[in-house]
């Protein structure tokens, strides 16, 4: 038998930890996109708020006095 041929295949071991390896990488990836959907999401509800604070105060000094209701 031609050791130096054995010992070059890869043993199911390693194919197993190459592949549990792009597991965990891919689960890591996919958390990343999540965290950076829900930071994007949480950035839009704060402009979403300032725009209205921002509105409603100008409202406000065009109409005085609640004219507006």
């Amino acid at each position: 038998m031609n050791r130096d041929r054995a010992s070059s295949t890869r043993k199911p071991t390693d194919t197993t930890r190459d592949v549990e390896s792009l597991l965990w990488l891919a689960a890591g990836a996919a958390w990343a996109l999540v965290a950076l959907r829900a930071w994007n999401q949480t950035k839009k509800i704060d402009a979403r708020r300032r725009t209205w604070s921002i509105s409603d105060r100008l409202l406000r000094q065009v109409f005085p006095n609640d004219i507006r209701r």
